[in-house]
């Protein structure tokens, strides 16, 4: 009976231990799973093709964030001139305390005499109002001839408003050439690194080639050591590639607002077919819409409006109100009374402050002015000269394309005289490297074309990638 327990003790026992493992393995598996798929995610490479990595740097680029802000920031002082158009109502309230009272003195008898009394029987003193006074007066004051001050001063607040918007223009078209630079950048170092990799395994197959003739004592020991410099100076440019991709990518990701260890995956297929206009269309185009130009136009319509406010302190300051007091304490003041009247205010004589400051902000308008011609023909230079930069990286893409079809061709003739025992299959591997570099080669003059065009919008104005080819 003893046994028959123990024995049923025992197997509740195991059959608890053996669910407690269960469980213990299911929540170790799960945990390991999640793991996993947490490593695979943060492994996995984000792919992205131009126009999606211009769109993400534009909304998550840090430096265009804090250019947002400027606009939004002056624009609210642009709203908070606009206000001073209209009458504003002030409150001012006082409460003060005096040490000594004046007072009235009637002599005795100084209302005459009634029945031998004199009025007043005695001396009298009449305190005027209280040692403890308050007072307050809300008053709604419209100004006059301020307007035209005020007029100038939100012509210069609407400048700046759209300057800090054009000077967003201008940061966002520096972002989106900075993304297409790194963009092309990447795709070229990429092109570069299979290149070495495909020179290295020719200068790997070479080698061993080699060192089996120097077996057989048909070569040299020196074409054996020529090899293996090959080969180390192809392992070297792989190293060199990889370190430089992994340069470009943190600087892209930072650029993109992403975290810097994110894996990118770029899209080589780039858009290149598109329209050029004439050297003076893209110049005047650039004077129309390049948002330096335009910041320096309100820049000149701030020193204008700058000009015109100076003028405007020969002109006495005047102001309508109305106001409503309230008083306690003050002698011969009811409690409440209204007023209402025309304020002047004027300076007589400053001793010529007035006039140097007029001169100060022809000064300023003269030098807007100056900076305004000087910039259209810096822009005119650029425009200039990122046109020459295409038509010669475009010179540059046909030379490139001619030797990629020599080099395929030449492959080709290698490897059919490979077939006929005319050429060693060295030789074929030697084509074959060429032929790569060649394409690659190729890819990077188109790249470089690209990126001249995208250098070209830029100037013009227009932000590269977001535009259509």
């Amino acid at each position: 009976m003893i046994a028959r327990q123990t024995y049923r003790l025992g197997s509740r026992l195991g059959r608890h231990t053996s669910t407690r493992q269960r469980i213990f393995r299911f929540t170790a598996t799960t945990a390991a799973l999640f793991l996993c798929a947490i490593s695979s995610l943060a492994n996995e490479a984000r792919h992205l093709t131009l126009t999606e990595a211009v769109r993400l740097a534009l909304q998550q680029n840090r430096t265009l964030k804090i250019a947002r802000f400027k606009v939004q920031e002056n624009e609210y002082r642009k709203e908070a001139a606009r206000s001073d158009y209209l009458p504003t109502i002030t409150n001012q309230s006082n409460i003060l305390h005096i040490t000594e009272l004046q007072e009235l003195s009637i002599p005795a008898g100084a209302f005459g005499v009634a029945a031998g009394v004199p009025i007043p029987n005695s001396a009298t003193l009449l305190p005027q109002g209280k040692k403890t006074l308050f007072s307050s007066g809300t008053m709604i004051a419209q100004p006059l001839t301020q307007l035209l001050r005020i007029r100038q001063e939100n012509r210069v607040a609407a400048a700046e408003a759209a300057t800090s918007r054009d000077d967003l223009k201008n940061a966002e078209n520096e972002v989106a050439l900075q993304v297409h630079s790194l963009y092309y950048a990447i795709l070229v170092v990429q092109l570069q690194k299979k290149a070495a990799e495909q020179q290295t395994s020719f200068a790997t197959e070479n080698l061993r080639d080699n060192e089996n003739d120097v077996r057989k004592g048909s070569a040299l020991q020196v074409a054996a050591i020529q090899s293996r410099a090959e080969l180390l100076q192809g392992q070297q440019s792989v190293l060199t590639a990889e370190l430089q991709i992994d340069d470009y990518t943190t600087e892209m990701n930072d650029l993109l607002g992403l975290p810097l260890d994110t894996k990118l995956e770029l899209d080589p297929e780039v858009e290149a077919n598109f329209e050029t206009l004439s050297k003076s269309e893209y110049v005047k185009e650039a004077w129309e819409e390049n948002p330096e130009i335009r910041a320096a136009e309100e820049a000149v319509e701030k020193a204008r409006a700058g000009v015109a406010a100076a003028k405007t302190a020969y002109i006495p300051d005047i102001t309508a109100y109305a106001r409503h007091s309230y008083q306690d304490g003050v002698p011969f003041l009811v409690r409440n009374f209204g007023d209402f009247g025309i304020h002047l205010n004027y300076t007589l004589w400053d001793f010529g402050k007035r006039r140097a400051t007029v001169r100060e902000r022809s000064s300023q308008l003269a030098e807007a002015e100056q900076h305004l011609e000087h910039l259209k023909e810096k822009v005119a230079v650029a425009v200039d000269h990122s046109y020459n930069k295409l038509e010669r990286t475009k010179n540059m893409v046909n030379v490139a394309a001619q030797v990629a079809q020599l080099r395929q061709e030449s492959e080709r003739l290698a490897t059919n005289q490979a077939t006929q025992g005319v050429v060693l299959i060295s030789d074929v591997r030697h084509a074959t490297a060429a032929n790569y570099e060649a394409k690659a080669e190729l890819s990077q003059a188109n790249l470089g074309y690209l990126l001249a065009w995208a250098e070209l919008e830029r100037t013009v104005g227009r932000t590269p990638g977001l535009t259509a080819p």
